[in-house]
């Protein structure tokens, strides 16, 4: 990473996340200024639903970079709204061989005024593989949203709006009707998504065959997930949302899932991965 320029957040998010990687784990520099020459120092930043204060995220970034362990960073999406930004990516570091240790990640995050990030919601969950194996592509033009994309019009009034006008109204809409047992879940799912649509849940991918195999098995457990949407952004065609359910259809039980997609012209979701917190299923 050539130090005569590095992106701030606001600037490029994901030149941030490759200048900001190179320097915290490739760098010389003391990882206190690291940190703050990206991050504001008195942001607040959530890991996994848990609240990591300045130091535990200094000592992190030592333990990392003593390591001298290579790595690989792969940026697989970008969404940027405004002040905001989310990402999903996989840092891989070789172990012996072609065994590797991958982080997938994801995160929102808040920019500040001056381009550094002022706060922001992460997803981690670190597991074991191939180098290679289950690879989603790095990050290239086909990861940005495309192109001249226009979402269908905004509704009439009083009438229901499609996914593309409103991320948040697909996660409730969809989650509401895929448990309800009076809609057939080819309607539950075709209502929100093409008949190509892809879903990975977790590493867990599903066309819709296996969509409706899983509605129908969660409905007759008596599953339910109620939705409550933290924050949506979207750019283009792709979108990018936070939001808590409850875990494996319990109430009580809180789920962190992080969303990110693609709507088809239509306004249907075509492509979904949802992102678990705390990640199991990711292992």
């Amino acid at each position: 990473m050539s130090v005569s320029h590095r992106p701030t957040a606001a600037e490029d998010f994901a030149g941030y996340l490759r200048a900001y990687h190179a320097d915290a784990i490739d760098g010389a520099e003391p990882v206190e200024e690291v940190w703050d020459r990206y991050h504001l120092p008195d942001g607040t930043h959530r890991v996994n639903g848990r609240v990591w204060e300045r130091e535990k995220i200094l000592a992190s970034l030592r333990s990392r970079r003593a390591q001298k362990a290579a790595y690989e960073l792969h940026i697989h999406e970008v969404t940027v709204e405004g002040r905001r930004a989310a990402a999903r990516y996989t840092i891989s570091t070789p172990m012996l061989g072609r065994f590797q240790s991958a982080t997938e990640a994801a995160v929102f995050a808040e920019l500040a005024e001056d381009g550094r990030v002022a706060a922001s919601s992460a997803f981690s969950a670190t597991r074991p593989g191939w180098s290679g194996a289950d690879r989603d592509d790095p990050f290239d033009d086909a990861a940005r949203p495309a192109p001249g994309f226009s979402p269908a019009p905004p509704p009439a009034a009083g009438e229901e709006p499609t996914p593309a006008q409103d991320p948040a109204h697909y996660l409730r809409a969809y989650y509401a009707a895929g448990y309800d047992p009076a809609v057939p879940v080819a309607d539950a799912h075709d209502r929100f998504h093409t008949p190509d649509a892809v879903h990975q849940v977790a590493r867990k991918v599903m066309q819709r065959s296996g969509v409706l195999k899983a509605l129908e098995e969660g409905r007759a457990q008596g599953h339910v997930y109620p939705v409550e949407v933290h924050e949506t952004l979207r750019e283009g065609n792709r979108f990018a949302a936070r939001y808590t359910t409850s875990r494996d259809g319990k109430p009580g039980r809180p789920q962190e899932v992080f969303a990110f997609g693609e709507f088809a012209p239509d306004g249907r979701v075509r492509r979904v991965r949802f992102a678990l917190n705390p990640g199991y299923g990711a292992a």
